[in-house]
């Protein structure tokens, strides 16, 4: 009887079944993720054809502009009450004293001078030849903006945003304000980068319905780019995807993430929790580029008794890109030490990707073996005395 108790459960003990993914398709040999469909049925207002920004004509466009809740210098020599620091108001527009508010967004500092000479002199205040006036950005502020296509987390971004942490700082310059966050590089980042499948080539960016395309190739490959265009509130930037994973876009840049969460879970033998196994919060947090085998090492998955443990069986729970459907896939520590530079085999992470070990054949049936004589080793001693 004992025999037969024994025999039952190893054969329902838990195997990892060979084929785990949720399009019942065998990825167990080979797996790459897929691009969900990303075209421009998505975003019809999208001109994906839209010829690049060039140096010659950033000028246009790239130049900062004024953007609501910005701070700005109005200077007027002969008439010091008039001079101060404004803030562009939550319309976009710039309230002046005794005047009709200007409109501010969307233009450059000369544009913007020009515009409120023009109304004063219109309204008598001043005349052309005897009037000097300027106004000059002294700090930008956080906006909003939204970034659609191959990016890890598309949406609505805040950027520039001051810190809760830190206290807001009073304007001390002049004149002249500079942020590196609010760019369209920034934008990116706030988005959790470019995914794999992103063609960094053709970034656009979506402003009074007009459509202008940027190259930002050559910063994904670490060089300076003689300009990246300042974004104001409301631009929508939009990623456009190759249709295809490009491996050398899974690496750490100014438009990749630098790092990402990786979920683990090792809550069987050799150890019995996550804490003894020194799966904490630092080892969940991995390079941007890691691989499976990277994760399981991270997840104390490999070492141990070889014969025992080397047969352990590791599980990717993941997205293709573009999806909200989760796969998993199936890997032995073996396969994965024997395959470790095949990409096939051993996949690159993804934010956010899951990982479970199973503990190896053996270790299940001595675990099992164990169970059973513990269920009936009193049983038995209790019949013999």
């Amino acid at each position: 009887m004992l025999l037969l108790v024994l025999a039952l459960s190893i054969s329902a003990c838990a195997v990892v079944p060979h084929k785990l993914n949720n399009d019942q398709r065998d990825e167990d040999r080979y797996f790459v993720r897929r691009v969900e469909a990303l075209t421009a049925t998505k975003h019809r207002s999208w001109d994906l054809s839209a010829v690049a920004v060039t140096a010659g004509d950033f000028q246009s466009f790239g130049a900062k502009r004024f953007s609501r809740g910005d701070l700005v210098k109005l200077s007027i020599p002969s008439m010091k009450d008039y001079n101060g620091i404004y803030q562009i108001n939550s319309v976009g527009s710039l309230e002046l004293p005794f005047n009709e508010n200007v409109l501010a967004t969307g233009l450059t500092a000369q544009q913007l001078t020009k515009k409120v000479k023009r109304l004063l002199v219109d309204k008598g205040w001043f005349r052309e030849p005897d009037f000097i006036l300027n106004i000059s950005l002294v700090q930008e502020s956080a906006i909003e903006v939204s970034v659609y296509g191959a990016v890890f987390n598309p949406g609505r971004v805040i950027i520039n945003e001051t810190p809760v942490d830190k206290p807001q700082e009073p304007v001390l310059q002049e004149t002249g304000a500079f942020s590196s966050e609010r760019d369209l590089t920034a934008a990116i980042r706030a988005a959790g980068g470019l995914r794999p499948d992103a063609k960094a080539s053709h970034i656009m960016i979506k402003r009074d319905s007009k459509v202008h395309r940027f190259d930002l190739t050559s910063v994904v490959d670490g060089q300076l780019l003689p300009f990246i265009p300042h974004l104001i509130n409301g631009d929508q930037v939009f990623v456009v995807s190759n249709g295809v994973e490009n491996t050398n876009l899974i690496r750490p840049s100014q438009l990749t993430p630098p790092g990402m969460r990786v979920l683990m879970s090792n809550l069987t033998a050799p150890t019995l929790s996550n804490a003894l196994s020194a799966v904490g919060a630092d080892s969940t947090r991995l390079p941007y580029g890691s691989s499976l085998l990277d994760a399981a090492v991270s997840a104390n998955c490999v070492g141990g008794t070889h014969q025992a443990n080397a047969s352990r069986t590791i599980l990717l729970i993941t997205r293709h890109y573009g999806s909200k459907q989760q796969i998993v896939l199936k890997r032995t520590i073996n396969e994965l030490l024997a395959t470790s530079s095949d990409s096939l085999m051993n996949p690159f992470l993804m934010p956010n990707d899951g990982i479970a070990c199973y503990d190896s054949r053996f270790t299940n049936i001595r675990d099992i073996a164990r169970g059973v004589g513990e269920l009936f080793g009193p049983i038995i001693l209790g019949g013999i005395l």
